[in-house]
Order: structure tokens, then C-alpha cells, then sequence
């Protein structure tokens, strides 16, 4: 029989042991994928070594390669007491890419291992008290860059789940376990390549269209539209194609790869053609062509309430002591982004972020040295603690279906509050037609047997 509400606490010893469980194996796990970091899409030595790990646990049964992508995986439970299909179902995420030049300097050997933690720990305790229930554990690539978890959201990989949990490590926030129910803004990745004419800069300049040139007045012109813009929105992005380039050689060609950030999707589609018609203009008064890609779009996260409370409940009834109180900050606002706000899109989801206790003032995700402090003991505990709560969470949403119901429906009113629909759609009319391409492991098969071109087709 499902639980009550108020049952929920007599889980916690139970949750609290089998993290506790694994916790070893865990921490070696975060720095094997810590000291072999990999970029979005290539998370080999991380899909091998996770799923190995997972496979070893009791009743998880494992898809590798999973939804046609190279690196991501599944890890699916379905406790003994579910007697059939219909069993209530709870998604984690485990994320495994690092950044370029930076190694894990966003804590993702720390996520990989969260959602690992969370689910052995939601069903080992589904086991112990002959509940029914199924988890579903997605390794999810790419999440800097390329948005591996809306490719899985088109893909289906989410569609089951009557809620979606995951983890992220943050900052110091005074040297004390805590953690807070961020906030995330929406972005889009837009790439713009300008194709221009080769010529010798000294002999013949004048038969020469400068691709460059044409990056510069774009750089110049969204530097002047910043100043127009409102408050919480950010344009950000690089120029590549150096490699490419010689001084004596007008540059043929140049790339500006940029992020389009705003609070919300509606902000976000008022701000997109802005920002491209910077890009055409810069064109059109060069000379050059243009090509236009969308690549990511990430939403922003709508964090469930309901699931929000019982998180903070459980931390709190498992980590506050009279010595020190595990914080709960009910809105931490930060201005970063994650494909995750895709799934809270589509199912009742929470993201809460978790406190290194050792982090210093400087160190934060994405900084240069937070890296390090993703490997310290003090972040591998903040970490088992924060999965205790969110394997607590987990139970709630398999043990109630009141709770499931309340939920669901508290999911609904946030979508109609934001209007959900409407500013997909609007969003979506404001991209390039273009996509940047996913992998396929399908595809990566063919190459590797000679059976398929790099573009894709096959003989």
C-alpha cells in the first residue's frame, strides 16, 4: 500500500545507510571521470565506467548508448513489489562532461555520482520495505554545450516520469552544508559563420572580402545593442577560425559562436532577432555571406514547489544537529543555464544546488579552481548529503499518489502561469532554421566500419 505523507520520515535511516553503502565506490568513481575529463558528446571513459558501475548494482538494468547518442545511458529499476507496468516512475539525471581547458571545473563528477547515489539509495529502500516502484537514471551528455537532455526530451527518454530530480554543486556560502533551490535563465546558442574572398593583404586587399571584418562589426554592433537591453538579459560569445588565418592572408572566413541569455523564453524570443540582425548587418555591409545555426536552447528551470518543501524537510530532518543547521536557501538566484529547464518543461522537476563547504570566495563553477575543490573529501560528503534528501524526495513522489497528483497539478498551474506553450512557439519562430548536428551512434558505427561518409550518409 502507498504511504501517507507523514510516513516519509521513517525512511531516512534506511536511505542514510545505503548511501553510506556506497559511498567508497563513489568517490573513487567521481575521480576516475574527475581525472579523465571529457567534452560534450565524447564522455566515453564516463559512459564506460558509470554503466559498469551501475550494472553491478542489484536489478538495474542497463542501456548503453542509449536514444542513438554515443554517450548517454540508462540505468532502470523496477522494484520486486511492482506488479506491473504501471508502477510509479522517478528520473535522475547523472551529467558527465567538462569544460574546455578546464577540466571539471563545474563539479560534474560530483553530479555523475549524485544521481547515481540517489537512485541505489531510492531503490535499495523500495526494496527494503516491498514498495512498488520504478527509477529511471539517465547519463546525460553535453550539457555545457549541445543540450544533451532536450535531444533525450525529443527522444522520449523522459516521457514516463512523474517527476525528474537531479543535483548541482555550488559555492562556498560560509563554509556550511546547505543547499538552495536555484534559479536559471534561459539561453540559445546561435552560431554565425561569414564567408568572405581570400586575397594577399599587401598586393591586392582590394579583391579581398573580409570575413573578419565582418566578425568585427558584428562583435561592435551587439557590444552597442547591450546597452538597450534589459536587466538579466546577457550576449556573450567568442571568434574563431584563427587557426585558419595568416597576416599576410585576408581571412576568408570567421565564426562568432555566441549565447543569447534572458530570465524566461518570452524575454529570450524578443532578444533573438535583435542580436541576428546584428549578424546580417555586419554581412550586408561587408560584402560577405552569411550562415546562420541555432544549436542549444536551453530553458530556464521551473523548479516544482511541492518537491522543493520535501527536499528541504528532508535535509533538514537528516543533517540539522546541534552543532550546525544544514541551510536551505528556498531561492538562490544565479544567472547560469542547463538543459534541464527543457525537462521542467515537461514533467514536475527539481535542481537544487548544494554547498561546498571548502570553497573559497574565488572558487565557483566555471571559475579556475573549482575544479580542485570538486575533488575534496568536504564535496564528496556535501554531495552524499544532498542525494540523501533528494533519494527522500525520490520515495515521496513513488509512496503518494496524492502526492503525485498534487504535484502534477501544481506542475500545470506553473505552466499555465508562465504560459508555457505560447513561448515555445515563439521562441522557436525567432531561431535559424539551422541546427547544429547531433551525433549518432549509429552513425559512428558505420564510420568505424567503413560503411558511412563523415556527413552522415551512407553508401
Amino acid at each position: 500500500m502507498p504511504h501517507n505523507d507523514s510516513d516519509l520520515s521513517k525512511f531516512d535511516d534506511a536511505v542514510k545507510k545505503h548511501i553510506r553503502d556506497v559511498e567508497d565506490d563513489l568517490r573513487e568513481l567521481s575521480h576516475s571521470i574527475h581525472s579523465n575529463p571529457e567534452l560534450g558528446w565524447n564522455e566515453h571513459h564516463a559512459h564506460k565506467v558509470l554503466t559498469d558501475y551501475m550494472e553491478k548494482q542489484d536489478g538495474f538494468k542497463i542501456t548503453r548508448h542509449a536514444y542513438d547518442l554515443p554517450t548517454a545511458w540508462s540505468a532502470v529499476f523496477i522494484s520486486s513489489a511492482a506488479k506491473d507496468d504501471d508502477a510509479p516512475t522517478i528520473g535522475f539525471n547523472s551529467e558527465m562532461d567538462a569544460l574546455k581547458g578546464m577540466g571539471h571545473a563545474c563539479g560534474h563528477n560530483l553530479i555523475a555520482i549524485a544521481g547515481c547515489a540517489s537512485a541505489i539509495a531510492t531503490a535499495r529502500t523500495l526494496e527494503q520495505f516491498k514498495l512498488p516502484g520504478r527509477i529511471i537514471l539517465l547519463g546525460t551528455p553535453a550539457e555545457e554545450g549541445g543540450g544533451g537532455k532536450a535531444v533525450l526530451l525529443d527522444r522520449g527518454a523522459y516521457k514516463e516520469m512523474a517527476a525528474c530530480l537531479m543535483l548541482h554543486p555550488g559555492e562556498g556560502r560560509g563554509g556550511k552544508h546547505g543547499a538552495g533551490i536555484m534559479t536559471s535563465n534561459c539561453i540559445s546558442g546561435v552560431s554565425a559563420t561569414f564567408h568572405g574572398v581570400p586575397s594577399h593583404a599587401g598586393a591586392t586587399p582590394e579583391r579581398a572580402i573580409n570575413a573578419l571584418d565582418a566578425a568585427f562589426v558584428a562583435y561592435s554592433a551587439i557590444s552597442a545593442l547591450r546597452q538597450q537591453t534589459p536587466q538579466g538579459t546577457k550576449i556573450h560569445g567568442i571568434i574563431t577560425g584563427s587557426e585558419e588565418w595568416s597576416p599576410n592572408v585576408i581571412p576568408s572566413k570567421a565564426q562568432m559562436v555566441y549565447g543569447i541569455r534572458s530570465q524566461s523564453a518570452f524575454k529570450l524570443a524578443d532578444l533573438i532577432p535583435k542580436v541576428l540582425r546584428c549578424f546580417e548587418g555586419a554581412a550586408t555591409a561587408t560584402g560577405c555571406k552569411l550562415d546562420l545555426e541555432h544549436d542549444h536552447l536551453y530553458l530556464e528551470v521551473v523548479q516544482s514547489d511541492p518537491l522543493a518543501r520535501t527536499f528541504a524537510e528532508a535535509a533538514k530532518r537528516c543533517w540539522d544537529s546541534q552543532d550546525e543547521s544544514y541551510e536551505i536557501d528556498p531561492h538562490m538566484v544565479t544567472g547560469a543555464s542547463t538543459d534541464f529547464g527543457n525537462v521542467s518543461y515537461a514533467c514536475p522537476a527539481l535542481h537544487p544546488m548544494f554547498n561546498l563547504p571548502e570553497a573559497g570566495p574565488d572558487d565557483h563553477p566555471h571559475s579556475a579552481s573549482y575544479a580542485k575543490t570538486a575533488t575534496l573529501a568536504s564535496s564528496h560528503e556535501a554531495t552524499m548529503r544532498a542525494s540523501t534528501a533528494l533519494a527522500l524526495t525520490a520515495l515521496q513522489v513513488l509512496t503518494s499518489d496524492k502526492y503525485r497528483n498534487d504535484l502534477h497539478e501544481a506542475w500545470q498551474k506553473d505552466m499555465k502561469a508562465i504560459d508555457a506553450e505560447h513561448a515555445m512557439d515563439r521562441l522557436k519562430s525567432t531561431l535559424p532554421e539551422k541546427g547544429v548536428p547531433i551525433p549518432s551512434e549509429k552513425k559512428e558505427e558505420q564510420e568505424a566500419n567503413g560503411n558511412g561518409h563523415s556527413c552522415g550518409c551512407s553508401r
